[in-house]
């Protein structure tokens, strides 16, 4: 599979490297499939290498062991969303062909400009036109040529191995829940927002967080607005800087813009943490949730004009990217177990201050997307101005996690402190 450089159309002359010829072609909309050619046997695979199922695409290539890459999209149809794909699939997979983009031998892509001289044809197959230009202003041209006819972007390759998406901003109206402190000399201002969908009337898919945006000129404002809607929470998130994020009531809308946004990758769907709201109980977790990744999402504004609502802060914004063909594994996962727990406290001027060591079996490992064992401490401080700080550790086997926990306690656990019961 190739790994995209997604760009913004105005850094086309800044951040494209220099070459003496570059590839555009427009930029599909689907689900990338890799067809693996090997013996005169063909098969297809999604992008978490799950097979699929296409005995209605037949493709013809001169070359005996290859791997194509390519888009499964709507045949005869302009474009496509990975909702649609996904949907025909499940019920009517004849009605989709695939569009190949490129190709690779002994796991080495080819050249650009030899691909484009490589014949692919057959059923429900075809090759994509690329188009050589020799400058990056071609390129712009390109660009805003494609887009201004209703393109969403184009993709551009070079012979030296550089691939970029090239695409527009995109704009979200999403639902603030919750928020984060900086830490050191930036203790006490606002770090990051966390943010995301409506997916009910009162259930919330946490879609991500960004500290983009924010800075001097409109943190107070923000933080002014959400510290009064601060609740509880029976989940947890904790920020790059390790700190946790404070929850706030889902009262407030955010705008913000983005590149790019996608529904799986390369372990199969995206999910993410489901959470209801009450006034009464605050935030409690429902179950992980099919979701999207939003790729360099930058805060705009807060839109005092709006309510959240499933109509303006639902999925209707991003359905079209949810991955509809790959199979959820959340909903059969089993809980997770404690298999240690030790809690230590200590007074101090200011209150009960509480250590904590936790090592936790996931019982989730053969889902490809959770280590076996978690080892975690956590450090309450009625006295400081970050008051909850937290370390989560990954370990493949139980005895990893209690060596981790054995060097956490020898750091943090000395004179003083009182096991608890």
């Amino acid at each position: 599979m190739l790994n995209y450089i997604t760009l913004q159309p105005e850094f086309i002359e800044r951040q494209i490297v220099e070459s003496p010829e570059y590839w555009w072609s427009h930029k599909l909309d689907g689900h990338y499939v890799r067809i693996e050619i090997k013996n005169n046997t063909t098969t297809f695979f999604t992008k978490s290498n799950r097979q699929l199922s296409l005995p209605h695409i037949v493709p013809e290539i001169g070359l005996s062991a290859v791997t194509l890459h390519g888009e499964l999209v709507i045949s005869n149809q302009p474009t496509s969303t990975n909702a649609e794909v996904g949907a025909l699939l499940g019920n009517n997979p004849e009605n989709l062909m695939i569009s190949v983009f490129a190709a690779s031998i002994n796991n080495q892509i080819l050249p650009i400009s030899q691909f484009d001289s490589t014949s692919i044809s057959g059923k429900s197959i075809q090759k994509i036109k690329w188009n050589k230009v020799t400058s990056r202003s071609d390129i712009r041209g390109a660009f805003d040529g494609y887009t201004k006819s209703g393109g969403e972007g184009i993709v551009v390759m070079l012979d030296s191995g550089f691939v970029y998406k090239i695409k527009p901003l995109k704009t979200i109206d999403l639902v603030i829940i919750g928020y984060s402190l900086g830490v050191g000399e930036n203790a006490g201002n606002l770090r990051d927002l966390l943010f995301g969908v409506s997916e009910n009337e009162n259930t919330y898919n946490l879609v991500g967080r960004t500290s983009a945006g924010i800075n001097s000129s409109n943190s107070i404002a923000i933080l002014k607005q959400l510290e009064p809607l601060a609740v509880e929470s029976d989940y947890l998130e904790v920020s790059s800087a390790k700190t946790v994020f404070t929850f706030v009531k889902p009262k407030i809308i955010a705008q913000f813009t983005c590149l790019d946004v996608q529904g799986n990758n390369t372990n199969g769907i995206i999910e993410k943490p489901s959470l209801s709201y009450s006034d009464s109980d605050g935030y409690k977790f429902v179950k992980k949730s099919k979701s999207v990744s939003i790729y360099s999402m930058v805060f705009d504004s807060i839109r005092n004009d709006k309510t959240p609502s499933i109509e303006l802060t639902g999925w209707n914004q991003l359905s079209q990217y949810l991955d509809t063909d790959e199979i959820s594994l959340s909903e059969n996962l089993v809980n997770s177990t404690i298999e240690l727990r030790e809690v230590y406290t200590k007074e101090s001027k200011n209150g009960l201050a509480v250590r904590k060591l936790i090592l936790l079996k996931t019982n989730k490992e053969q889902s490809g997307k959770y280590a076996a064992y978690n080892s975690f401490y956590s450090d309450y401080s009625p006295g400081r101005k970050s008051p909850l700080d937290t370390e989560i550790y990954l370990h493949s086997t139980k005895e990893e996690g209690l060596q981790k926990i054995t060097i956490l306690r020898e750091e943090y656990i000395k004179k003083g402190w009182i096991k608890a019961n």
